[in-house]
């Protein structure tokens, strides 16, 4: 590579520097143009700011400003141009967001810009400085006033015209016209007040209008709660409800009282129960929330009376109604308690209800349990016992039984065992002899019932707590009245007591028929042959003489279901009773 003389350097030099004049000579001539561009532009400005034609004054001076290449003119003037750009700019947005709103018929943002536009409004109200000139002159050009007077009267004369439809169709599901309504600005109405009034008229009519039409089409239920829903979208919008809850309260309370006179519990129940879903917009003195509660508190004292009554099943009945209204489920737990301790039947009842018993039993205080109830099953020939022990757990049991359940009965004896733990004997009709005898000891600490002996004989009789007396017994024993042991395995024969041609014998000693005496004048005096009366024995609504006397029955016209505490729980003509439980007591 040759060399690069000095001389070819410093003509480079040379052109170099003369470029860099030529650009700097080029950007003066253009900066000079643009200079007197945008005097002139300036000048134009001031010509029409002097004419008062203050739209086209802005727009010459914001092109000249915009170029920003040197200042000019005075500072005041420029201030005053300024302030009228900064207006422009301000209601060119607001029309271009209003455009917009409208289109899309954003009712809510509409309102904020309509006021947003009347604050700047206000802001130039009765002034006559130049900005006021320019804010009327560029109002009117963009048509700002005209474009929201044209959307609200429209607007207005939609949501009455919908308002009016709804009510003639019969249908409310859009309700869209009240938010419509109280957007529109005061001034469309004639002024706050009478804006007030006339949404007020024409709301209450609506509603009033809508719920005589709901009363006439629509359920109990589905009333209350559009009105309800109503009210809630009222309040939400701020408009006074009283007079649409008054409404509400005068037609519930009508509904109510009606079922309350005709004495329809289970409608009464489904109205209180949707009513008081509504509660939040009633008020705290609510007549109808007052009416409900009182009638309720009467039906839970008829549960209470019916209790006292040991009417049991209609009291449960009451409860188990007004549970939806009030949780009953302490007051139904208090009632079973009290139902089971009256009548311990109810042990096997409510735990097999499909099942027939024959010959319950049941009573308190035996075999360490509470209560306790035991029954014949003739479908699966079992006894069924049930006890309540002092936990108030419910303890179940069942023992096959091997015998014709068709004649069975069940008793206590508390003689062949103690008082406190006495065996159950169950007689049937037997196979080889006229009954089967099972005895059945409850042993609730195993959770057993333990068969002590299932013998068949012609009779049989407890004589101590070790000792039956049986006759005709199957094998050892039979043809005989024996005395036999009860001992763990079952009975054991101890001796015969006579055979039993003896006892068949018809002149037992002392009885027979006898020569009628003669007194001394020679009459004849007859024996008495006539049958004692039957006794009657006197029945009494519960367990004890404090409780209504209710009848009498005869001996054996009756059957015991059920003993507590010495009384006897009887059925006689298919009425139940409670009878004293005595010796003579059949």
């Amino acid at each position: 590579m040759l060399p690069i003389s000095p001389y070819h350097r410093s003509l480079w030099v040379r052109n170099i520097f003369l470029g860099l004049f030529a650009l700097g000579l080029i950007a003066v001539l253009f900066k000079l143009g643009f200079g007197y561009k945008q005097i002139t532009l300036y000048k134009q400005a001031k010509a029409f700011y002097e004419q008062k034609n203050l739209l086209q004054a802005e727009e010459t001076f914001s092109r000249a400003h915009d170029m920003a290449v040197l200042t000019y003119g005075d500072d005041e003037w420029n201030s005053i141009m300024l302030q009228l750009t900064s207006i422009r700019t301000e209601l060119e947005g607001l029309h271009q967001y209003s455009r917009s709103a409208i289109s899309e018929k954003k009712v809510a943002e509409i309102g904020a810009i309509y006021e947003q536009y009347q604050a700047v409004k206000q802001k130039y109200q009765n002034q006559k400085d130049v900005p006021t000139m320019f804010f009327q002159q560029l109002s009117a050009r963009l048509g700002l006033d005209k474009s929201f007077s044209d959307y609200y009267l429209n607007a207005l004369q939609t949501a009455k015209a919908q308002a009016q439809s709804n009510l003639e169709k019969e249908n409310y599901q859009d309700e869209s016209f009240i938010e419509t309504l109280l957007a529109i600005p005061d001034e469309y109405y004639g002024g706050k007040k009478k804006k007030q009034a006339e949404l007020s008229a024409l709301f209450q009519d609506y509603e009033k209008t809508k719920l005589r039409s709901l009363i006439a089409s629509a359920s109990f239920e589905d009333i209350i709660t559009k009105t309800a829903t109503s009210i809630r979208h009222y309040e939400k919008l701020g408009i006074e409800t009283d007079w649409l809850v008054n409404q509400l309260e005068k037609y519930a309370l009508a509904e109510i009282k009606e079922v309350i006179r005709s004495k329809d519990l289970s409608a009464f129940v489904d109205m209180a129960a949707a009513y008081r879903k509504i509660e939040d917009v009633l008020s705290s003195d609510s007549p109808v929330l007052d009416s409900i509660t009182r009638y309720l508190e009467g039906k839970l004292k008829q549960a209470e009376q019916y209790i006292k009554s040991l009417e049991f099943t209609k009291a449960r009945e009451l409860y188990e109604q007004l549970n939806p209204l009030q949780d009953t489920a302490t007051l139904l737990s208090d009632l079973e308690k009290l139902w089971l301790e009256y009548d311990p039947a109810r042990l096997l009842q409510l735990r097999y209800p499909d099942r027939t018993f024959t010959d319950m039993l049941s009573g308190t205080d035996r075999w360490g349990a509470k209560l306790y109830a035991f029954g014949l099953s003739e479908a699966d020939q079992r006894l069924y016992f049930a006890a309540k022990m002092p936990n108030d757990s419910i303890l179940y049991l069942d023992q096959s039984l091997d015998a014709d359940m068709k004649s069975a009965k069940a008793k206590i004896d508390d003689t062949l065992g103690t008082k406190e733990k006495p065996v159950i004997i169950v007689s049937a009709s037997g196979k080889e002899r006229t009954n089967t005898y099972t005895a059945i000891s409850p042993n609730l600490t195993k959770e057993s019932l333990d068969k002590r002996f299932s013998v068949e004989a012609d009779e049989l009789s407890v004589e101590d707590s070790e000792h039956v007396i049986m006759k005709n017994a199957v094998g050892k024993g039979e043809n005989e009245i024996a005395l036999f042991k009860l001992e763990d395995n079952g009975l054991a024969y101890i001796e015969k007591l006579a055979d039993l041609e003896e006892s068949s014998e018809e002149t037992p000693e002392g009885t027979g028929s006898e020569e009628a005496t003669s007194p001394a004048d020679g009459s004849t005096e007859a024996t008495d042959q006539t049958p004692p009366a039957t006794q009657k024995i006197d029945v009494f609504a519960g367990p004890g003489e404090e409780y209504e006397k209710i009848g009498q029955v005869a001996d054996g016209s009756f059957q015991v279901i059920a003993d507590l505490n010495g009384w006897y729980q009887i059925v006689s003509d298919g009425k139940e009773g409670w009878i004293r439980a005595t010796a003579s007591t059949p």
